[in-house]
């Protein structure tokens, strides 16, 4: 595909992003991405399985449970394609799309149960009149990044799922402009009890976890948008 075609595509993909936005604007929405694709496999995990395949079955069933709690669901990717979107490609549609969240879907085979990663660059305050650097786009979203990757924590805990919180730089989320991490699912324990991040179970308690962490999220943002004009009120009376 040449660099035109690709960067239409990238446009059509934006554009039909803009259209959910628009269509279903009281609706939360969620950016996922599910890392790698076509001929960049990813890591390569037990039984010959490929880290891209695995964040894209993933990232369908995370969708499901998503949708089914009220939330609009938007996707760099729903197969494998021949050609992936670059990292800065996926930024670009996921900035564009404004949504409330962006999770970048990744997987390994070493440690045990689910690490969220956010940026590690140094918060920033928002002006929004000043340019935004790419590759510190993230800076000033870094605060309300963490909350989200306390709540997913903290939800993932009560299911019972050991989870690692961390930070590191790491892109597309370095050039997100909304609240944004990497989750990386690896197996769960460790030995003969070992269960593998292809055990169907497993992954539904994690998608369940995520689901139920941005109910959560969602409900503190809708009061925090609500407390100003609520203020307001009070004072005119």
């Amino acid at each position: 595909m040449t660099l035109l075609a690709r960067n239409l595509a990238v446009c059509l993909f934006v554009a039909l992003l803009t259209g959910i936005t628009v269509a279903q604007q009281p609706r939360t929405i969620i950016f996922l991405d599910p890392a790698h694709g076509g001929p960049d496999p990813g890591a390569h995990l037990p039984n010959d399985l490929l880290e891209k395949n695995f964040t894209l079955a993933f990232a369908t069933r995370l969708r499901a449970q998503l949708s089914t709690s009220g939330f609009a669901v938007i996707s760099t990717r729903d197969a494998d394609p021949a050609v992936p979107f670059t990292t800065d490609q996926r930024a670009e549609i996921a900035n564009h799309a404004h949504p409330a969240a962006c999770l970048i879907l990744h997987a390994t085979d070493s440690g045990s149960g689910v690490h969220i990663i956010t940026s590690a660059l140094t918060p920033t305050q928002d002006d929004p009149h000043a340019p935004i650097p790419w590759n510190t786009a993230q800076s000033a979203s870094i605060p309300q990044s963490l909350t989200l990757a306390n709540e997913i924590g903290l939800a993932l805990q009560r299911a019972k799922l050991p989870v690692i919180l961390s930070r590191a730089s790491i892109r597309p989320v370095d050039n997100l402009t909304c609240p944004a991490l990497a989750i990386e699912i690896a197996p769960l324990g460790a030995g003969d009890d070992q269960t593998p991040i292809t055990d169907a179970n497993y992954q539904q308690n994690i998608a369940k976890a995520i689901a139920t962490a941005l109910i959560n999220w969602r409900t503190r943002q809708q009061q925090a948008a609500a407390a100003p004009a609520a203020a307001a009120g009070g004072a005119q009376k």
